[in-house]
């Protein structure tokens, strides 16, 4: 089975610099930051609010490609976001799935608590039973690479489940600081603004 960083070193080789893309709290975050230091970047997005939040700006921005990084355990605490997600269909989006089967926590050396993914629940099919037709399992860097190509290139949703490791046995160097979530916040909402032309963050100055 594959690792979390091998994909996502894939994935920081191909991505364009204009995508938006979102990340889960944990290791999707701390990975991401590491390796690809952008300002489409959001980062940290708290239990069950990665894909959700994605849904969002892939419907306020619909002519930007959004791609979220979610995880197994963050993505089941809101699974009605997947059924919203097939009824809006937004063509522009793209959720990725790290599953691990388990919620690593604070866990180092061993897997912590397993996740419903862990038993029956298999993520590819309730996308397509939710009616997400572009629903794939992968289980290796070229298929990855292969589908997230296809899901750049062509309208979604997309739905890719990647079947990683239990454990973070290998990841980059932290070399980099990753910005907290609300510094963070405010570096992304700039970065819109500044590429949308549009106002989020306001003057500051208040009402007169």
């Amino acid at each position: 089975m594959v690792t979390r960083f091998s994909l996502l070193k894939e994935l920081s080789a191909i991505v364009p610099d204009d995508v938006l893309v979102l990340t889960s709290i944990g290791n999707n975050s701390g990975f991401w930051g590491q390796l690809k230091d952008r300002e489409a970047n959001l980062f940290h997005l708290t239990m069950g609010m990665c894909s959700s939040t994605a849904l969002g700006l892939s419907l306020a921005l619909p002519n930007r490609k959004v791609l979220a990084l979610d995880s197994d355990g963050n993505l089941t605490l809101n699974l009605g976001v997947v059924g919203t997600i097939a009824n809006e269909a937004p063509k522009n989006l793209t959720i990725v799935v790290m599953d691990n089967g388990n919620y690593l926590g604070s866990h180092k050396h061993e897997p912590g608590m397993p996740t419903a993914t862990a038993g029956k629940m298999n993520l590819e099919a309730v996308a397509k039973g939710c009616g997400i037709e572009s629903a794939c399992t992968i289980e290796d860097v070229a298929g990855f690479r292969a589908r997230i190509l296809a899901a750049l290139s062509s309208p979604g949703p997309h739905f890719i489940r990647a079947r990683v490791e239990a454990l973070d046995k290998d990841g980059p160097q932290k070399t980099k600081r990753v910005p907290d979530p609300r510094e963070n916040k405010y570096q992304f909402a700039g970065y819109i603004q500044k590429t949308e032309g549009v106002e989020i963050l306001g003057s500051g100055l208040g009402g007169g």
